[in-house]
């Protein structure tokens, strides 16, 4: 079942279809997600240096998709007091989802890159 969750979510951030239909079907049996930060485009402030992911009012977050648009994007989601990256989201692929286990930082992957990403976050206030 999860992979068939997995498909149509990346389907539908990779199509930049209303949030909505993505927050409706994150549903689980115990929790619904309420909040959502909205899709949010995004450049990188400054290249080689990591920048915390804006989440906007979502505090408890069942899930982030992430999707690289013109480099690649190295992702910490757990960052603590430097930066490892965890995930790739590779520029021009599919978009990565997952559940981060703390504060979420972003990096450029490749030297002197300001790379572009799209962004969701979806979870419960």
């Amino acid at each position: 079942m999860a992979a068939e969750l997995t498909l149509s979510y990346i389907f539908k951030l990779a199509g930049l279809r209303d949030q909505d239909d993505v927050v409706a079907g994150l549903k689980t049996e115990s929790d619904t997600p309420t909040a959502s930060s909205g899709v949010q485009y995004r450049v990188l402030a400054a290249a080689d240096t990591a920048e915390v992911l804006d989440v906007g009012d979502v505090s408890t977050i069942d899930c982030i998709i992430l999707l690289a648009i013109d480099y690649d994007v190295d992702i910490d989601t757990s960052y603590s007091s430097s930066f490892s990256t965890e995930i790739t989201a590779r520029a021009g692929g599919l978009p990565v989802i997952f559940e981060p286990g703390g504060t979420v930082y972003v990096k450029n992957n490749g030297s002197g890159e300001t790379p572009k990403y799209v962004f969701l976050v979806v979870g419960r206030t």
